[in-house]
């Protein structure tokens, strides 16, 4: 069997500052190859109007002896600005590899990304591996990673892949169509692709290995609902209009982006109420009051905290350097989770604490009644700590003055 030969491909937008880190993990994962693979890297540079300079200047930067590690590295550049599907379509056009992974400029993957990739293939035409999303596993109870390759899930459910970072492509199977349709709004280009691989009875193959880093930034277009609805609602007139999904496949998938859209809503209704969280959270330590000192005068030395959430890291945070023993966490998904401390499912045996704290901005209620049936602690939520502070330092007031 020959050496494989892939081609990655990476749109650059406004991106120079990425260049770099870029280089220095594909390197990396050209000097695990030990010869069974070569490595192409394409950026391409989709504002004609910047200049992102000499890549001879960054190879020197990251790696002298770059080009003896089985690796090349070249620059495309678009005639006008094509948008992200655009860009890859660009990189498409110009790479030679057997193979085509495409990445995002702020992606980042392991060394083994590529022999374990190529390991798992097989016969099949693409190959999807796991990942962290937000520093814990993506594909969880709630989201299994046997069920989301499938063409069913991926037409009548949701994007199942959360980036093509995840997959490694035979190039030959890339679709024609997608090639052509190419979509004029960022976000939904994957989800495209892999719904004209499924339609032409493309096979995926799962690769349980955790190979791909989902970075989360402000800037990350799955941020911007309002971008991401109009590009999946235009994914769905391209699928229509070129006939690649019909009768009740087109129907439910109609359904599926409309879905999206409320899901989208609701991600943003989210994180406005954690908005307000963090906000009440800060005027209370602006003010000088701690929640460590609150939980301490109230007799609580130990806690759990419920929800590995963002809040719940910044509570473990927190506390961890107090006098307030944090136990554990505990979150329906601990089996697919990794902490400094302790995370327990609540139908497990709890530790016996103080108080849980829900560090969680939906479903309080619920979440409450089905951890009273299994813990003697108090059970609060955190609008309902913060509330309790705030109290808690007026009458703190008016007793200094009595």
């Amino acid at each position: 069997m020959g050496v494989s030969e892939i081609s990655i491909i990476v749109p650059i937008y406004h991106g120079k500052k990425y260049i770099e880190n870029m280089i220095r993990q594909i390197a990396a994962c050209a000097l695990e190859s030990k010869g069974d693979y070569t490595l192409e890297l394409l950026f391409v540079n989709d504002d004609p109007g910047e200049c992102i300079g000499s890549l001879s200047m960054y190879t020197q930067a990251c790696l002298p002896d770059l080009f003896s590690a089985g690796m090349e590295i070249r620059t495309i550049e678009t005639e006008q600005n094509r948008g992200i599907h655009g860009a890859r379509v660009r990189g498409l056009e110009h790479c030679t590899g057997d193979y085509v992974l495409f990445l995002d400029q702020d992606d980042c993957i392991k060394p083994e990304y590529f022999s374990s990739q190529l390991t798992h293939l097989g016969e099949a035409d693409a190959v999807v591996c796991k990942l962290l999303h937000e520093g814990k596993q993506f594909y969880d109870t709630r989201m299994p990673f046997e069920q989301v390759i499938t063409r069913d899930f991926m037409i009548s459910v949701k994007n199942p892949i959360i980036s093509p970072g995840q997959v490694l492509i035979r190039r030959d199977k890339i679709p024609e169509i997608w090639k052509a349709a190419e979509l004029k709004n960022n976000g939904a280009d994957d989800w495209f692709l892999w719904i004209c691989m499924s339609a032409e009875r493309r096979h995926f193959a799962l690769n349980q290995d955790v190979l791909f880093i989902h970075v989360v930034e402000g800037c990350n277009e799955s941020f911007h609902a309002g971008h991401m609805i109009d590009s999946e609602r235009e994914l769905y007139q391209a699928v229509s209009d070129h006939g690649i999904l019909q009768g009740n496949e087109l129907g439910a998938l109609y359904q599926a982006v409309q879905k999206a859209a409320d899901d989208h809503m609701k991600v943003l209704y989210k994180f406005q109420k954690m908005f307000f969280v963090y906000n009440a959270w800060m005027s209370l330590y602006e003010q000088g009051i701690y929640i460590e000192d609150y939980l301490w005068k109230q007799n609580i030395r130990s806690i759990a905290i419920y929800g590995f959430s963002y809040i719940g890291h910044r509570m473990h945070y927190v506390l961890k350097k107090s006098s307030i023993c944090v136990e554990c966490f505990i979150d329906m998904n601990a089996d697919f989770l990794e902490g400094e401390i302790a995370i327990y499912r609540p139908d497990m045996q709890l530790p016996a604490v103080d108080m849980i704290i829900i560090c969680l901005v939906d479903g309080i209620e619920s979440i409450t009644g089905s951890l009273s049936a299994v813990s003697q602690a108090r059970i609060c939520g955190i609008t309902e700590l913060l509330e309790e502070m705030k109290v808690w330092k007026r009458e703190d007031l008016v007793q200094e003055r009595l």
